[in-house]
């Protein structure tokens, strides 16, 4: 007997080796092309004794794999591109990186990036719990978040209230660097970044449209459809669209949205692409913003104890709406077999009606509530733009891959201003009607921010060892003029912000890494002498270690940090009224992601995080007091089961339990509110295993704090603290093509 031996080489899969027998040559190469993109990995077959081999060239076949910017395939995201800007695999990128997908957004019951980030490693989420949904507050790593990315170009912040917030419903990928990112992205805060990775169109036309209901009278429907719009492939498209209206958590107040995402993408050739997006999205309500003393909430009150639904605010002074839209492309193109070129730009306008009642402090009776008022209407554009040339070749035995870049944001925002008096509340028995006298405007700003950065980035593989090397100079410019005064204001700064990270990857799938990253954000203000302040800088040393199993239901991701920001502002001790950079903030920790596949249709992951976050240089007596918003030790574990037919055809099963430590009530350190362990449940049918007829259909339960736990998410002050999330439970169905 002949028996035909051929090596295929897929490419992303490693290689398989076959054996047929008894079958004509053209018959085993279209066979070994097939199988050559299947997900699993085949074992060479015994050879019979005093068999003849012909042995073939070679076959190369090129399977799909994941992408960085399309759908996680599997349990866990392999790839990414928001670490390095170019798609590289976890497993290479010696940097901590986390991605949640739309998948896991959609099964957690996430209606907000905040939210989608409760099973994570080192984010303390939801700073202001469930009343405050109108932005994802959160810090990482011990230090605040307060503006995100999308498809990795910044979103506006012009330091007020008119921040856009991005619907997780139009988000394929929600990734989490940790640690410093400025060598990429300039000004960024030290403990890392969030990039959104927009939902793109897709070669095959699929969708579906669901609708919801729930607790606090949410109402919800949803679309998201895909597909090719030629018979050639060139032209795909994309669309979005979310209708939701709710009541908030906090008595009176009322959650609504609308959001339409299209996007276009055309294909002239196997190397070039272009994609146009666009989005609108209006907020007419949004909640509350205000919050609870933690007399009463954290810490015992003699006249009883508030409820999570409390209310501080007035219903005749109640108001944000929220109008933002966008539109931008991202491009691609192929110059050679080693260069590509990349550029992405988008103009983001941003429009805000808000006023507010808010707490100032409660009285000596532990009951009435001091309060202010302030209104905000603000209007805020920008645009953003990010030019990328990317080199992949060899030097010997060394793949490079090389990248260079030049981007530049410039945000232009009308800011007024206004602050008043509000009249006293009885926390144990609120008139949330009473009226807010009119205030005038007590800022009218006009504010000119910019910056410019070009990057330089080498990542270079030998063998089993990747090194990644990179640095950026970054120009920033900042111009205010405040209308009232007539005052005008700025600055410029600039800034060198370096990294460097080597990782080696072992046969057995354990990749030990070491990394080095700073970051820097600019700084507002002067001393006593009328120097300007230096912007804040800060440094990261990580070690870790990854593994992946080889056949990838595995994969495990540890890391210990130290993170310092430096040039913190504190009081002169000198002059008085004044401030110095002499302050500084240091950070360490241990964290610790898992995923595992242990049968088929089970997955399970869990995440751990251990934080230690202290001042370590103030002339103020925070030394050795940790910010406020920092839990100590987070936790959580999702395990979600499609059970096999055998069992109950078409049920999925899905629960996860999430443990957050105490934070801080106030800079002081005074108090701390009580740790808390919620737990989630979802469970999800498919109909067509109950009717044939209804293939495509689908009903899914999803239920977030089951116990109903009372539970403080965190303080900023005595008087400013937020409750978490009572228990939702909301139901879905769905209708998928």
């Amino acid at each position: 007997m002949r028996v035909i031996r051929i090596l295929v080489i897929c490419y992303g899969d490693g290689d398989m080796v076959f054996d047929f027998r008894r079958a004509p040559l053209t018959a085993v190469l279209i066979g070994a092309a097939a199988l050559a993109v299947l997900p699993v990995r085949a074992e060479e077959a015994a050879q019979a004794e005093g068999e003849e081999t012909l042995e073939l060239a070679p076959l190369v076949v090129e399977g799909e794999r994941e992408n960085a910017d399309g759908p996680v395939e599997g349990p866990y995201a392999k790839r990414s591109a928001t670490a390095t800007k170019t798609d590289t695999p976890i497993m290479e990128t010696p940097q901590s990186i986390s991605v949640i997908s739309s998948g896991d957004m959609s099964a957690r019951g996430a209606r907000s990036i905040a939210q989608a980030m409760r099973y994570s490693t080192g984010v303390t989420t939801e700073s202001r719990g469930a009343v405050v949904s109108r932005y994802d507050m959160l810090t990482m790593r011990g230090f605040q978040i307060n503006r995100n990315y999308l498809d990795g170009l910044q979103l506006q912040y012009n330091g007020w209230y008119a921040i856009p917030q991005i619907a997780p419903e139009m988000v394929e990928r929600l990734e989490i660097l940790k640690g410093p990112a400025s060598v990429l992205y300039g000004s960024s805060p030290p403990g890392g970044l969030i990039n959104l990775v927009s939902k793109k169109p897709l070669d095959e036309a699929s969708g579906e449209i669901s609708a919801t209901v729930g607790t606090n009278n949410l109402y919800e429907g949803t679309i998201d459809a895909t597909g090719p719009l030629d018979d050639e492939g060139k032209f795909s498209y994309r669309f979005v669209g979310l209708a939701r209206t709710s009541d908030g958590q906090a008595k009176t107040t009322e959650v609504e949205r609308e959001l339409v995402a299209p996007t276009l993408t055309w294909r002239p050739s196997s190397g070039t692409s272009l994609t146009f997006q666009a989005h609108y999205q209006q907020d007419p309500k949004s909640g509350a913003y205000g919050a609870v003393p933690a007399s009463g909430s954290v810490f015992a009150n003699p006249n009883g104890q508030l409820e999570p639904d409390f209310y501080d605010g007035d219903v005749n002074w109640e108001e944000f709406n929220r109008k933002q839209w966008t539109v931008g492309y991202l491009f691609e193109h192929e110059l050679d077999e080693v260069f590509t070129f990349r550029q992405n730009l988008r103009y983001l306008e941003t429009k805000l009606n808000y006023k507010s009642v808010y707490s100032t402090g409660l009285q000596a009776d532990n009951r009435t509530l001091n309060r202010a008022s302030i209104y905000s209407d603000e209007d805020s554009t920008s645009y953003a733009i990010d030019n990328q040339l990317q080199a992949h070749f060899g030097t010997g035995p060394v793949k490079h891959t090389v990248l260079a870049g030049l981007d530049r944001w410039d945000l232009n925002s009308d800011a007024e201003i206004g602050y008043g008096s509000a009249p006293t509340l009885d926390i144990f028995n609120p008139d949330n009607n009473q009226g807010v006298p009119a205030i005038p405007p007590f800022y009218d700003f006009e504010l000119d921010h910019s910056q410019t950065g070009v990057y330089l980035q080498e990542q270079a593989k030998i063998g089993g060892l990747t090194v990644l090397l990179g640095a950026r100079q970054d120009w920033y410019k900042r111009r205010d003029f405040e209308r009232l005064s007539g005052t005008h204001s700025g600055f410029d700064q600039d800034n060198l912000s370096l990294r460097a990270g080597a990782l080696y990857t072992f046969e057995n799938g354990i990749a030990p890494y070491i990394s080095y990253a700073e970051s820097f954000e600019p700084q507002s203000g002067s001393d006593f002498s009328g120097n300007p302040f230096d912007p804040t800088t800060g440094e990261q040393i990580e070690a870790g270690v990854k593994f992946q199993s080889a056949d990838e239901r595995i994969m495990v991701t540890a890391a210990v940090f130290e993170i310092t920001k430096q040039n913190v502002t504190t009081a002169d001790p000198v002059n008085p009224g004044f401030s110095i950079q002499a302050g500084e903030v240091r950070s360490r920790g241990f964290e610790i992601e898992g995923h595992v596949q242990p049968a088929a249709g089970l997955t399970l992951s869990a995440f751990y995080t251990k934080l230690d976050v202290e001042y370590t240089r103030d002339n103020g007596g925070l030394v050795g007091k940790t910010p406020v918003w920092v839990a100590d030790e987070t936790a959580s574990f999702w395990a979600e089961y499609a059970l096999p037919a055998q069992m109950i055809d078409g049920l999925t099963l899905g629960g996860g339990i999430r443990y957050v430590g105490e934070t801080y009530v106030d800079s002081a350190n005074t108090g701390t509110t009580d740790p808390y362990t919620l737990f989630d449940a979802m469970v999800e049918y498919d109909l067509a295993a109950f009717a044939p007829e209804l293939a495509g259909n689908s009903i899914r339960v999803n239920g977030t704090n089951l116990a109903d736990k009372r539970h403080v998410a965190g303080c900023y002050a005595q008087y400013w603290c937020w409750f978490g999330e009572e228990r939702a439970v909301t139901l879905t169905l769905t209708h998928r093509w």
